[in-house]
């Protein structure tokens, strides 16, 4: 189970981050990071709606043997992207991230380590194209970690940039 906290602790990093985000002026909550790439606000809104998911949809299916299909990307992202230009304030933005993150955890925290090593098909494959283990609730999760990393180095980047 070391493991196993260990990676529920790094998940639960972001939440940590992405509350100093509250002292980011709004102007640049709602900027693109680059020409044509997304927003602050929408990479929370992402992350926010990827939670959600993991947490409602894919976190029941996860068992031995089972046969996932998983959704389209798009099917999340858009609407999460919308949803962040729709108006939303960014500490509104900013509380549903942390409310979200922290029931995804709640929720893994309630898993078996049985649980969390049950290996099972997702859409169709095996094996995880990312990592190239095969899929479980671990491989999955710790992927999300690589994930959030990913656009957290994105954001400071562009934070960076502005000074």
């Amino acid at each position: 189970m070391e493991k196993i906290n260990e990676t529920i602790q790094e998940l639960a990093k972001f939440n940590e981050w992405s509350q100093s985000l509250q002292e980011v002026e709004d102007k640049y909550f709602f900027t693109p990071i680059k020409k044509g790439k997304w927003t602050p606000a929408e990479i929370i809104s992402h992350i926010t709606s990827w939670d959600r998911y993991i947490l409602k949809e894919l976190m029941p299916k996860m068992k031995e043997n089972a046969d996932i299909e998983s959704v389209e990307f798009e099917v999340i992202n858009q609407p999460a992207a919308e949803y962040a230009l729709s108006g939303i304030s960014k500490e509104q933005l900013l509380k549903e991230q942390k409310e979200a993150r922290t029931q995804l955890i709640q929720g893994l925290k309630e898993k078996t380590e049985k649980q969390f090593y049950a290996t099972f098909t997702l859409d169709g494959e095996e094996l995880d194209a990312f990592s190239g283990y095969p899929h479980s609730m671990f491989n999955y999760i710790n992927v999300f970690v690589w994930h959030d990393n990913h656009h957290k180095q994105q954001i400071k980047e562009f934070l960076t940039s502005l000074s």
